[in-house]
């Protein structure tokens, strides 16, 4: 479910295309940290999900039926950039 309501949340036309690619859940249900992957402007990825966290989390809430819901956390897969970096090495 958290994987087709947070890249709604991610314009196509800033980011390219959002792609949940996991979700760690703490134990005790405290906190789910979704790892995603954009396309473009990862530079602005984080100030852009302090924006929308409190959407993801309401929306989140409302569709899961559970007492205790975890705390969403989002996070930008970095590996991309990371390989890109490693190429130039190269």
């Amino acid at each position: 479910m958290i994987g087709a309501i947070v890249p709604r949340f991610f314009p196509t036309k800033k980011f390219g295309f959002a792609t949940v690619l996991f979700v760690e859940i703490a134990r005790g249900l405290d906190s789910a940290k979704v790892k995603i992957s954009v396309e473009r402007n990862s530079h602005q990825f984080d100030e852009f999900a302090r924006k929308v966290v409190a959407q993801i989390q309401r929306e989140v809430n409302a569709n899961l039926p559970r007492k205790k819901i975890p705390k969403i956390i989002l996070e930008l897969d970095r590996t991309n950039e990371l390989l890109a970096k490693i190429a130039e090495i190269e």
